[in-house]
């Protein structure tokens, strides 16, 4: 029986097998993704090797001994495993088999990475509990295997595995050889931002040499966040990396330093050509992916893809039930009444007639056009095609039923109420909310406007009447938000009209997500409204500026947001894998970057605050998966606060203050 097989062999049920790495590995290769080659030791060679060493049932009852809550009874079990492991001896055809593929794949170097047989599930991702091994040679192969099988049961993995209620469930490791790409760039990134949660943007996090130095949170890297339906760069941070991960002539990996350190690791170009890959992926699994890339010789590797597991949001596509799940374009307020008929816009109306409404003109722009708009009426028509349509998918009769009918029933009593008022009436129909919601008496106006048949568009008149209006960015997702819970108790009758509003909230064209207005406002949101009085929008939406006193000394630090939530409480500086015990249950954990053996202390803090590191990095990732305010890449939290302090970790803004 064999024991290895190439990667290029394997797909995503190959999970047994393979582990979740191997089999993800093997998955991309048939998708035309480009990942280094390899090979997989298969978990198979580890079972045996346990069954002939006869080291199940000491294994076993060194687990048995463990208390998960008391961390120095997971140490001394893996203490204790691992020495069973590394002095057992590999039996001689399976040690010849690996050697034997070691020459075929004729690479001087390798990368060796554990792939445990229940990776990267939909409830369970590994990630970093287990061991790699970077620039492996020939004569430490077999050792890092050893090694790698080991790794099952480092402190970490222990923990995880009693955390995830894992550790009575069978979990085998295999091992993943790989070629080593001598990374000039490398990094992390996530398909879905795992922080907005927005599900068209992603994030790249870049560093200079090998990505081990990203996902250990040794370095800061760059980051780049860029919207994947405009394939545009809405957010770069280019921040300073002094030193990075390189390999060694002998074997192993060391850190020097880098010539150019405030360098943008990669072009917009290059970040562009990445985000087209990390989308292929995305497409190809059909879930949002983690993914770890490394480029050599101006070509982008992934050498690993995983499922998201920390998002709680679901997106739009599914949010907005009928008007997304259903159809492909985008919406606003003014399709509700305008929905098929895709009459063209004139702007010699909206020249004319634009006063009474100008500050609240919504665009739903393509490449700077206005798109056509369609007749409410139009629903009829439309259920008839779809049950057309449904007629050739069975699956699409069950979401016409229960979904498309549905909404169509709620948005009916809208409509009729809408037909039946005047325009007078309209406008004490909406007193009510105009403070909250300024902007719908302008979206009806607008509805009635369009309404007249208009033929010829000129696109230029259209650009020409953006610029005479002018441009503002304003966000009104929150104001919604608010608005919603402050009215929906009192107002029940129009919640429909609240429901439209939130659609309409979710789906008016994004703007960068942190726009600086002056040296102490900052302007946040991601909508886009378009207006010339400048004046005006600001008096209407105050509640949208966040002012900022400058840093107190050193008292008050920033960083990135890597989990939201505001917390109070002590510092516990834990500066290494000795200090982790001295941590107690709700103190706010401040470490120069965390490593997996970190997670026991992570568990009990009531907070996370790192110097350096990502939104990609491993503190960030278990901050999310276990729901920890988390705030990363301050650079200097370890020399400004001290063990004692009290200190409010605000992790919605990314500022850590001291508060005695």
């Amino acid at each position: 029986m064999g024991y290895t097989k190439e990667l290029s062999s394997l797909d995503k049920k190959s999970v047994l097998l393979a582990g979740g790495k191997g089999a993800s590995l093997g998955e991309m290769i048939s998708a035309g993704i480009s990942v280094p080659p390899g090979f997989v030791i298969l978990s198979t060679a580890f079972e045996r090797f346990l069954k002939e060493t006869r080291l199940i049932v000491e294994i076993d009852a060194a687990l048995d001994k463990v208390n998960h809550e008391e961390v120095h009874t997971v140490e001394k079990a893996s203490e204790s495993i691992k020495a069973l492991i590394m002095n057992a001896d590999m039996s001689k055809d399976i040690k010849e088999e690996i050697e034997k593929e070691f020459k075929v794949l004729g690479a001087d170097f390798v990368a060796v990475r554990s792939s445990a047989t229940a990776e990267d599930s939909a409830t369970a991702a590994w990630a970093g509990q287990l061991e790699s091994y970077l620039n492996t040679t020939s004569k430490t192969l077999l050792d890092n295997v050893k090694k790698c099988w080991a790794s099952l049961y480092t402190p970490r993995a222990i923990f995880y595995r009693f955390e995830k209620k894992l550790h009575k469930d069978k979990v085998s490791v295999a091992v993943v050889v790989q070629k080593m790409v001598q990374s000039e760039e490398s990094g992390i990134a996530f398909s879905v931002h795992p922080v907005t949660q927005d599900y068209n943007q992603l994030i790249i996090e870049a560093g200079f040499g090998l990505g081990e130095a990203i996902v250990s949170g040794q370095i800061t890297p760059d980051s780049y966040v860029v919207r994947k339906k405009e394939l545009e760069i809405e957010e770069k941070i280019v921040n300073e990396q002094e030193r990075m991960l390189v390999k060694k002539k002998d074997g192993g990996i060391e850190l020097v330093d880098v010539l150019q350190p405030t360098k943008q690791v990669l072009t917009d170009t290059e970040i562009i050509e990445l985000s087209k890959l990390i989308i292929k992926i995305e497409e190809h699994y059909s879930f949002p992916v983690d993914i770890e890339w490394a480029r050599d010789k101006r070509k982008f590797y992934i050498v690993q893809s995983r499922p998201i597991t920390t998002l709680t949001s679901k997106p739009a596509v599914q949010r907005a039930n009928l008007y997304n799940k259903v159809f492909s374009r985008d919406f606003c307020l003014a399709h509700l009444e305008i929905w098929y008929r895709g009459e063209s816009t004139n702007p010699k109306i909206w020249t004319d007639k634009k006063q009474p409404f100008l500050p609240y003109i919504v665009f739903e722009r393509r490449d700077g056009t206005v798109n056509s708009y369609y007749d409410m009426k139009g629903f009829k028509w439309i259920k008839e095609l779809l049950v057309k349509t449904a007629k050739k998918n069975k699956r699409f009769i069950k979401l016409l039923e229960e979904t498309v009918c549905r909404e169509v029933k709620k948005i009916k009593p809208i409509y009729e109420k809408r037909k039946t008022l005047k325009w007078n009436n309209l406008v004490v129909f909406l007193a009510d909310f105009e403070e909250m919601f300024p902007w719908l008496e302008a979206m009806f106006l607008f509805c009635e406007m369009s309404k007249e048949e208009v033929k010829g568009l000129d696109i230029t008149n259209i650009r020409n009447l953006r610029e005479e209006l002018g441009d503002l960015s304003v966000g009104v997702d929150e104001v919604i938000r608010k608005s919603l819970e402050e009215i929906y108790p009192d107002k029940k009758e129009y919640s429909e009209v609240m429901t439209v509003a939130e659609i309409l909230a979710d789906k008016i064209l994004p703007v960068p997500k942190l726009k600086q207005r002056n040296e102490k406002y900052y302007f946040t949101g991601n909508k886009l409204f378009t207006g010339v009085d400048k004046e005006f929008i600001e008096k209407k939406f105050r509640i949208r500026f966040e002012k900022t006193d400058a840093p107190d000394s050193l008292k008050e630090l920033k960083g990135q947001r890597a989990y939201p939530g505001i917390v109070r409480g002590k510092v516990r500086r834990v500066m290494g894998r000795k200090q982790i015990p001295t941590l107690k249950k709700g103190e706010i954990l401040v470490s120069p970057m965390t490593m997996p053996d970190f997670l026991p202390a992570i568990r009990n803090a009531a907070a996370i605050v790192t110097d350096e590191g990502g939104i990609t990095c491993h503190a960030a990732i278990v901050a999310r998966e276990l729901h920890k305010p988390c705030i990363v890449g301050t650079k200097i939290a370890t020399q400004v606060f001290k063990d004692g302090d009290i200190i409010e970790v605000d992790a919605n803004k990314g500022i850590v203050r001291k508060i005695n």
